[in-house]
């Protein structure tokens, strides 16, 4: 909308998973809504499995979608996309434990691609996960009321109580990409462009 002016405007439809939605969309939305007021940023969360956010694109359903990208979740073919950030995971324990390791194990569905399962799979000192949550926030709940450990990627960890501790997992460590998928036709368009301009600019 506001091509033809050369002005951005109207309703842009975001998909999200949660803690993109909560962690880096706020600030580049921000960025858009003043540089851009006539846009109308519309957010919706999506779980990131099976189809996810990219799904929600190609249903029409959404102009953009923030996405878990990879070798095994590569972007749709219909689709074009590119990566924001590329985030580590840690383990994440109640602070002051005195064996952190000794813990059961906390996971939850959207948590990793096959490639961080099968780094998992690889760390003898992690045990089968015993306890699946429905998201990271709950996971992250359930570490600092002292349940159990738990492995999350960095954008997960935004804002960390302080009952938590985060140990690197060295140079490693699985990591997860995440980045954006829009349609060949929406790419071009003003506001889509815009949106990735700010979120190259929080993400950079």
């Amino acid at each position: 909308a506001g091509a033809g002016a050369g002005v951005p405007a109207g309703p842009l439809r975001i998909a999200a998973f949660r803690s993109a939605a909560l962690h880096l969309l706020p600030r580049a939305l921000g960025r858009l809504t003043e540089r851009h007021p006539g846009i109308v940023p519309e957010v919706r969360i999506v779980r990131e499995v099976g189809r996810g956010t990219a799904g929600e694109v190609l249903d029409g359903r959404a102009d953009l979608g923030i996405a878990t990208l990879g070798t095994t979740s590569p972007v749709p073919p219909e689709l074009v996309g590119g990566v924001l950030v590329e985030e580590g995971y840690a383990l994440v324990h109640p602070a002051g434990h005195p064996a952190p390791r000794s813990l059961p194990l906390i996971d939850w569905t959207e948590n990793c691609t096959s490639y961080t399962r099968d780094w998992w799979a690889g760390q003898e000192w992690l045990p089968p996960a015993t306890v699946r949550a429905e998201d990271d926030g709950t996971v992250l709940s359930m570490v600092g009321t002292g349940f159990g450990m738990a492995v999350m990627p960095e954008l997960s960890l935004v804002g960390a109580p302080p009952s938590v501790e985060i140990t690197d997992l060295g140079p490693d460590r699985p990591t997860r990409s995440v980045g954006y998928v829009t349609t060949p036709e929406l790419a071009s368009s003003l506001a889509v462009r815009a949106l990735i301009r700010e979120l190259r600019a929080i993400a950079g």
